[in-house]
């Protein structure tokens, strides 16, 4: 089977979530599929490549618009058996015959549209109602995506497969002895002197930075927890109310790190106390699995991806309420035989995820796609 892969996202420099998502799967499929023909198309030269004797890059440079100018064009000459399209869009053009798969990973953009610049939010409506209505096949990252589909696009459920993302269990995992001179050195550089609460993610309202700077300014007031909280993760958009809520209350246990380098994520994890993921709405939210495998206690938003993905081994908080998400703080850090045992229920929960079953389940997607 000759499967064609939309490669560009892999040639952004900023990364996010779906990058994660595309170099791990395709790390995967190297290591369980020598079998079938990938073909990955990118937009410009890149350096993020997964190399394997089935793997293929071809590079067709053009200054805008590449999915819907020239790679369908590509899609004609080539005549791949499948089209894989690991991120939410097809090409308008693409051949009616071309049988395709398209993973869905959130639809934000229709749930929380004022966290998006303007004009993002139109083309996501525009790209993704495309995809959806077109695709053979999709792929949902939690049953909560899949539902939302169902709801908001009317989409037939049996056209639509949940495959969950894994963790990388070599890189995100407990801490071993001798590393713990790279948490000193995270800490060293960021600025990190007091037990902490980590934040991982990119900073846009989405995310809900500013209600968790608020329930934690309300924790330090209420409470005898002298905690730094540390948020992880580069400036993306919207971000100027974000700054605005940081006021002169403990400004100096309020640590923002900017991008980070990719080595230094894990020492920041097994450093931090807690791991909160405040956003009001997420896909999957994959820095709750990483946080678990290296033993963080985790705290997220009730929001039902989170919530599915957590499982019994996080504890949730309404991430409308600043008092909520302040008490569940404070509950969490006061009780140390709570930790514990999150901790050991993270270690159990994330267990349930690999990066080969997902690989596994996606190729099982594309062969049937292909046997239609």
């Amino acid at each position: 089977m000759r499967i064609a892969v939309h490669g560009s996202h892999l040639c952004q420099e900023r990364e996010d979530g779906n990058q994660t998502y595309i170099l791990n799967l395709f790390r995967a499929i190297r290591d369980i599929d020598r079998v079938n023909q990938y073909t990955f198309y990118y937009n410009k030269p890149i350096n993020k490549k997964v190399e394997a004797p089935n793997f293929v890059h071809k590079v067709q440079q053009t200054p805008f618009m590449w999915t819907q100018r020239v790679f369908p064009f590509l899609l004609r000459r080539d005549k791949p058996d499948v089209l894989f399209m690991p991120i939410q869009m097809l090409p308008f053009l693409k051949a009616q015959k071309q049988k395709s798969v398209v993973t869905i990973h959130d639809l934000a953009f229709l749930l929380y549209p004022e966290t998006f610049p303007a004009k993002d939010a139109f083309l996501h409506k525009l790209y993704v109602r495309e995809a959806i209505t077109k695709a053979d096949h999709l792929i949902a990252i939690t049953e909560a995506t899949k539902q939302d589909i169902v709801k908001f696009y009317k989409v037939n459920p049996n056209k639509i497969t949940v495959v969950y993302h894994g963790v990388d269990k070599d890189r995100f995992r407990l801490m071993q002895e001798g590393e713990e001179n790279l948490v000193a050195d995270v800490k060293t550089k960021y600025n990190i002197t007091k037990p902490y609460i980590l934040y991982i993610g990119n900073v846009q309202p989405r995310k809900n930075i500013q209600g968790l700077i608020k329930a934690y300014q309300k924790l330090r007031k209420t409470s005898d927890h002298n905690y730094q909280l540390v948020i992880a993760g580069a400036k993306a958009w919207l971000v100027e109310e974000v700054m605005k809520e940081i006021g002169a209350a403990y400004r100096d246990d309020i640590v923002f790190t900017g991008r980070f380098e990719d080595a230094e994520l894990a020492p920041l994890l097994w450093g931090a106390n807690l791991f909160v993921l405040p956003s009001f709405y997420e896909g999957f939210g994959l820095p709750i699995l990483e946080a678990m495998a290296c033993g963080v206690p985790t705290l997220v938003s009730n929001t039902p991806s989170l919530v599915e993905v957590g499982g019994e081994a996080s504890l949730s908080f309404d991430p409308h309420s600043i008092d909520d998400m302040a008490k569940v703080l404070d509950n969490v850090i006061s009780n140390p035989d709570l930790r514990i045992e999150m901790r050991k229920k993270g270690l159990k929960r994330v267990a349930e995820f690999s990066w080969n079953l997902c690989a596994k389940q996606t190729i099982d997607v594309i062969q049937k796609i292909n046997s239609l």
